[in-house]
């Protein structure tokens, strides 16, 4: 690679930090006591509004 080369911000980092973070809050939800069902709509709901409010 040349001496000049900076990488771009990638879709796919990014993307891959956020399937992390989101199964980081679902363990946390399972050690809490939520079923993995209940899980899995806690998160449904918060990547939902999270997508209505803006963010991505």
């Amino acid at each position: 690679m040349p001496d000049d080369f900076e990488p771009c911000d990638s879709p796919v980092t990014e993307l891959a930090a956020q399937a992390a973070l989101h199964h980081e809050v679902f363990l946390a939800w399972i050690e809490a006591g939520f079923t993995e069902k209940q899980a899995l709509e806690l998160l449904k709901a918060l990547i939902t509004a999270s997508r209505s409010e803006g963010g991505e």
